[in-house]
Order: structure tokens, then sequence, then C-alpha cells
């Protein structure tokens, strides 16, 4: 049986946008960050800055939000000979 568990992103944005305190959490890589040549936050990264420079546009916004999705799969009942498995796919702000 497989079983896909879907939750809305879009509805989830919102809700975070709306809440002042998450809302200013959101935008503080732009707005509060020390800037010190340092690696405090991924913002200060090389992968986030070669975005910034690919994409100016969406860089110069500091309401846009990046995604990162990590996945990891298991065998579940440990036989490896199985043709089935479970993997948990995550989507993080």
């Amino acid at each position: 049986m497989k079983i896909v568990w879907y939750l809305t992103i879009v509805l989830r944005l919102k809700r975070l946008f709306a809440n002042p305190k998450d809302a200013k959490n959101l935008r503080w890589h732009a707005t509060e960050r020390r800037c010190d040549r340092l690696l405090h936050h991924p913002v200060d990264s090389m992968q986030w800055k070669n975005i910034n420079q690919e994409f100016p546009k969406f860089g110069q916004e500091c309401r846009n939000i990046r995604f990162g999705l990590a996945t990891d799969g298991m065998n579940s009942f440990g036989n490896l000979s199985t043709n089935h498995s479970c993997w948990l796919v995550i989507l993080f702000i």
C-alpha cells in the first residue's frame, strides 16, 4: 500500500508571513545578521552566493524562500531481496 501525506506549502507560507514574529525571522538573514565573513548562517555559504549571482532579482528580495530537500530510505524488514522500501522526504525552509 502506498501512502503519501501532502501538506500544502502555500498555506503554510501564508501563515508564516501572517505572524509578525515569524515574518521577522524569515527576513533575519537580510536585515539583522552579522557580516564578518564567517559562516554563521547558510546565507554566508558559496551556494547561496552563487544562486544570488545566477538569479539577481531573486537574491534582491529578502522575502523569497529557499527550500532544502532531504530524503532517507530504509528497508523496513531488513531483507535486501524485497522489492519494497520506505522513503522519508522532508522539505524544509
